[in-house]
């Protein structure tokens, strides 16, 4: 009696995530069959299902956007910035969460108003001109490394979850402060880390408005600049657009794919315990 009773509400929640799941679905399947097009095939018929299911403008996109000559530099940015914005969240929101420095309170109250700050794009370019680094490697990964106040926040949730007796234990053994927070900590807070690692590789791997500030030079482009060829003042190549996107987000579809049990399980973790 109670299932039936609940019945029309599963169909709602079931109809909203299908809604949802449409929502999100739609414009994949939409890019992926215009990149699928001639061009002919789609100035004729934008919208409709693709008929020549062509393969070769995945072939032209990557020779036209040089994206073999800007994937390592991507792969450089992201991996530096993903590892290193990890670390400084990770052994600041440790002690926030068990009050080991003096204002913890009050500095988990900074991050939190982090969340709604401006970049500070201005004073930001300023310094790294005055300090000789606009349009190296490193002056970009200095921009793009940082402590992001999300990853501070959920991390600090996530370790709360964890029992402090852990630490008092490992205390009592004599164990030094860095092994214990990297050996003992790091592997429990896992699925934390890959959440947030996810979300930062995302910000850095499809940059497109800091590699446009802080980089001139082809040598030093990232990946999502060469998706700026296919745009051009009067006209714009549609298909060859709808590939290259494609191209620039299979890596992190595929990381996603391997990782969402990881981020599942943090999200959880990190909003049911905190």
């Amino acid at each position: 009696m109670s299932r039936q009773k609940n019945l029309p509400f599963l169909v709602f929640c079931y109809a909203l995530v299908a809604l949802f799941l449409f929502l999100y679905l739609f414009p994949l399947f939409f890019s992926f069959n215009t990149s699928v097009k001639t061009t002919q095939e789609y100035l004729l018929n934008p919208t409709g299902l693709t008929q020549s299911w062509t393969f070769q403008n995945y072939v032209t996109a990557w020779n036209k956007a040089k994206f073999g000559n800007y994937i390592l530099n991507s792969v450089l940015y992201t991996a530096i910035c993903t590892l290193a914005s990890l670390l400084m969240s990770l052994l600041i929101a440790f002690p926030i969460a068990r009050k080991y420095v003096a204002g913890s309170n009050f500095l988990y109250f900074l991050f939190l108003c982090g969340l709604f700050l401006p970049s500070g794009t201005i004073p930001l370019f300023q310094i790294i001109l005055k300090l000789g680094l606009y349009n190296t490697k490193p002056g970009y990964m200095l921009v793009m490394t940082g402590v992001s106040a999300t990853s501070v926040f959920f991390f600090t949730g996530y370790f709360r979850s964890i029992p402090r007796d852990m630490d008092e234990a490992a205390a009592i053994d004599g164990c030094n402060y860095l092994y214990y927070v990297f050996r003992v900590i790091v592997p429990l807070a896992k699925p934390a880390i890959v959440s947030m690692g996810i979300l930062s590789m995302i910000g850095v791997w499809n940059d497109i408005v800091s590699s446009t500030i802080y980089l001139s030079s082809e040598m030093n482009f990232n990946i999502t600049r060469g998706l700026t060829v296919f745009t051009g003042q009067y006209s714009s190549d549609w298909t060859l657009t709808a590939a290259g996107l494609f191209i620039v987000a299979a890596p992190l579809i595929v990381t996603y794919l391997f990782a969402q049990r990881y981020i599942v399980d943090g999200v959880m973790a990190g909003g049911l315990k905190g």
